[in-house]
């Protein structure tokens, strides 16, 4: 997977999203979705139903990180040496006061509590108390494709690139959706979600990229 983009701040943090963009690839369908069984009350099958699941998906995609950030036991690839790989890690003190305060600070729209909130699925870093400016590679925000309410993730991760988090990236991965639907919800709804270290993934149903 080879990543090309004029507008990345860095290139040699490109071999990040190239590795995250194998794993995605690596996803099998059946994490994608649960199948939901409804019984009757004496507990026989009546029906099933398929249902999204964004958190089983995440388990899987870290899974898959990790498999290219050390590919035999004991063995870790010089690029992850000093890093972190951290699924809807809370981190504490300076990290999450930016992360939930700053959004409430940067906009109206998430003043509201609850609204002013989100915890990235993966958060790939050198240190998970603290912020270290040089080591804050991405987080990675994760929709599967029935979320009505993708968007708003997507222009609250726009509103991070602002605060004090210092990350490489900010990365939204929207699963079983293309590119194109993506353009065509932002343009629907208007929302400014154009920032050079926001970066959108779409995973399509036959898992292309």
């Amino acid at each position: 997977m080879e990543i090309k983009s004029s507008h990345l701040e860095n290139d040699s943090f490109k071999v990040y999203l190239e590795d995250l963009c194998s794993a995605l690839e690596e996803v099998s369908p059946e994490y994608k979705k649960w199948i939901l069984y409804n019984t009757d009350a004496s507990g026989e099958v009546k029906e099933t139903q398929e249902s999204y699941c964004e958190r089983v998906f995440a388990y899987e995609l870290y899974h898959q990180l990790r498999l290219i950030m050390e590919p035999c036991r004991g063995h870790v690839e010089e690029r992850y040496r000093e890093l972190i790989l951290n699924g809807e890690q809370v981190k504490l003190d300076n990290f999450y006061k930016h992360l939930f305060e700053g959004l409430s600070k940067l906009s109206e729209k998430f003043k509201k509590e609850g609204e002013n909130k989100i915890i990235p699925d993966l958060v790939l870093h050198k240190n998970i108390g603290t912020i270290d400016k040089d080591g804050q590679i991405y987080l990675v925000e994760i929709k599967m494709g029935e979320n009505t309410n993708a968007l708003d993730d997507l222009e609250k991760l726009t509103l991070l690139t602002k605060s004090e988090l210092y990350f490489h990236f900010y990365i939204f991965v929207y699963v079983d959706k293309s590119i194109d639907e993506l353009k065509e919800m932002i343009l629907h709804k208007g929302v400014d979600v154009f920032s050079k270290n926001i970066v959108c993934i779409c995973l399509e149903s036959n898992n292309d990229i």
